[in-house]
């Protein structure tokens, strides 16, 4: 028996699409929040994929869309479950009148469109709190829902050069380097799943609603506060190191046997690094004044990496990991999809969750992030089809009758299938 949930009692109208916004009610819903995912069947959420996508993508299981991809794509799957699913056309007079009578019976809406899409079709915050008082309406467009740039596009992948991170990931006399993944749509989830348990606290203890206006950019740059800080204190920007670190040396990542495996080491003291130096074989660099402390390590880290290199080239990474580690030197594998999931560590702590997709079929997905024992989180279903859910939110939330409910499908203002056949 399932244990109570700790939002068990909040209705979220999910407007919101591709990651920012789903990553933030994904949270919500981890932690049982009831949370409704509203698609248009004309521009349905980006991360579905396209309506005909090309054989071979790696976002469907076994890089095959099937014949309704839209369904498949692991990207929404992972981002999407715990919620209900449903379609409605707000450019239609009923899918209106519907669209109010959700949130009316909402405790929050949340979407991260292009800054006034949703004031535009008539639904601007003093719009809705007409029809909702109380109600929590949290923006998430790009840039804020004020100032020069309100009404540019962004998506994550832009968010780290405007935030200034981009100028510092990267190598040493190389250009700015992409992260590899788009940090500022997580980070933004996370504050606004913050942020929003914050406005419903407010709202329970003053019986007041709110708008939550959140910077996707803004978001971004919290990230590096202490770089922003470090400058004005010193005039100095940072400096693209890779992974080197400003204050110690031996410390990178270093390849070894196997086709693309790594091993992190980072030596602190010089206690690590005479232990470092027994371990690879050269105890006589521990008192050689090159390496003899840090600042001189730091000096002369290019001729260490070669050295370590050179070492962990032909060994395990567990091996590596373990046998430093057992020394007291900080060291540890970097880990690849496979090593995630069977690592026993992970499979322990249940960090992965076993979940069947009607169409993707059965596949581990990531599981919580933390572990609350009076009201752990659970995954009650997998995502939603698209429009999976409409019969039952609209049967058992609105009252529609089942007539009701196929008049809005004869009419386009739901259904379960793509509207057109262009790509998203």
């Amino acid at each position: 028996m399932s244990k109570a949930q700790p939002l068990k009692n909040y209705r979220i109208l999910d407007l919101s699409r591709i990651w920012a916004g789903p990553y933030c009610t994904k949270l919500l819903a981890d932690m049982g929040a009831e949370v409704i995912k509203l698609e248009s069947l004309r521009v349905y959420d980006s991360h579905r994929g396209p309506v005909s996508p090309a054989p071979g993508i790696a976002a469907y299981p076994d890089s095959d869309p099937g014949p309704e991809p839209w369904n498949r794509n692991g990207w929404f799957n992972c981002l999407h479950m715990s919620k209900y699913g449903i379609t409605l056309e707000l450019t239609e007079a009923k899918g209106r009148q519907v669209f109010e009578e959700l949130v009316s019976i909402s405790d929050a809406v949340i979407e991260n469109f292009r800054q006034g899409s949703l004031a535009r079709l008539g639904y601007d915050y003093e719009t809705l709190r007409r029809i909702r008082p109380d109600l929590i309406y949290a923006s998430m467009p790009a840039f804020g829902n004020s100032g020069p740039w309100q009404n540019y596009v962004a998506y994550g992948i832009g968010q780290e050069q405007l935030s200034g991170m981009a100028h510092m990931t990267g190598y040493a006399n190389d250009g700015p380097m992409k992260s590899g993944i788009n940090h500022g749509d997580p980070i933004t989830g996370s504050h606004a799943a913050g942020v929003l348990l914050a406005a419903l606290r407010y709202r329970r203890r003053t019986g007041k609603g709110m708008f939550v206006d959140v910077s996707q950019q803004e978001s971004a740059v919290a990230l590096i506060g202490g770089e922003v800080l470090a400058y004005q204190m010193t005039g100095q920007e940072p400096e693209r190191r890779g992974n080197h670190s400003p204050w110690f040396a031996p410390h990178n990542a270093y390849p070894c046997a196997g086709a693309d495996r790594w091993v992190t080491i980072a030596v602190t003291n010089n206690d690590q690094w005479r232990q470092l130096a027994e371990v690879i074989g050269r105890p006589e660099l521990a008192d050689n004044p090159q390496y003899a402390d840090n600042a001189a390590r730091l000096e002369n880290q290019r001729e260490l990496d070669r050295i370590i290199g050179e070492w962990a080239a032909d060994r395990d990474l567990w091996d590596i990991t373990r046998q430093l580690q057992e020394r007291g030197i900080p060291a540890g594998p970097v880990l690849r999809g496979p090593d995630l999931l069977e690592n026993e560590h992970y499979t322990e702590r249940g960090t992965f969750n076993y979940v069947d997709h009607p169409q993707a079929g059965p596949k581990w997905y990531q599981g919580f992030a933390w572990r609350m024992s009076a009201t752990p989180g659970q995954v009650h279903w997998p995502s939603p089809t698209l429009g999976q859910h409409n019969r039952q939110i609209y049967r058992e939330l609105l009252g529609l009758t089942d007539g009701d409910i196929d008049r809005l499908e004869e009419g386009g203002v739901i259904g379960t299938k793509p509207t057109g056949s262009r790509i998203i």
